[in-house]
């Protein structure tokens, strides 16, 4: 069944048949502008995020509750970090949402406008979700662009039960596992591209850094 790049499958890293269409429908289901696969798991999406987002000599400023990509990423990038702390849930011992009015703070405070870009993770792995529309609002009045880990909330927007996506929110890039929460493969996983803010064709590039250059076709 592994039958990459055989003729009439297409090619993850040049689609024009096939997974073309299959990635456009999935920004369709998304309500994003632009989505690929991913078969290096949310880890490929958010390094690639990350790396294409941040400008040269700017910082990142990052949910300090990040999954260990983002500070790879960082790390790869030699990118500098600032930290935003999740609220304290009491009695619970568990780590809550962004605070938008934190966010707003901590912008507000980067006179210079060292910041390049905002990271955060939501749902946590708790199920805590940010107001992540609001806190893009904020990103955005300082024309930066707002990543979203939204791992977890690969489910989001497909029952009334559940909060809509990060891409329906404003989020500039969303990145989902869809094997954490609907029935797929581990490994595959979503990058959800919107709006102007980003480099796409930086993004894409880099993904064909990050992302195996033979991809299982299992996966696909």
């Amino acid at each position: 069944m592994d039958i990459t790049e055989i003729d009439g499958f297409d090619n993850l890293h040049h689609p024009e048949g096939i997974l073309k269409e299959s990635m456009e429908h999935a920004a369709e289901i998304y309500r994003s502008d632009k989505t690929y696969y991913l078969v290096n798991g949310s880890t490929c999406g958010i390094l690639a995020a990350i790396s294409s987002a941040v400008p040269d000599g700017k910082k990142l400023l990052m949910a300090r509750n990040s999954h260990k990509s983002a500070y790879h990423a960082a790390m790869l990038n030699r990118i500098e970090t600032e930290y935003i702390y999740p609220e304290i849930i009491e009695g619970f011992g568990i780590q809550g949402g962004i605070e938008p009015k934190e966010l707003r703070r901590i912008l507000a405070e980067d006179g210079e406008n060292t910041i390049g870009a905002v990271f955060l993770t939501s749902p946590t792995y708790e199920g805590i979700v940010s107001d992540v529309k609001q806190l893009a609002e904020i990103v955005h009045e300082k024309g930066i662009p707002l990543i979203v880990d939204e791992a977890h909330g690969a489910h989001f927007g497909f029952h009334p039960y559940f909060p809509e996506n990060a891409n329906t929110k404003g989020a500039d890039v969303v990145i989902h596992s869809l094997h954490k929460t609907l029935p797929a493969l581990t490994q595959t996983a979503l990058i959800h591209l919107n709006g102007t803010r980003i480099d796409r064709r930086k993004i894409r590039n880099y993904l064909h850094i990050f992302q195996t250059s033979s991809p299982s076709y299992v996966l696909l």
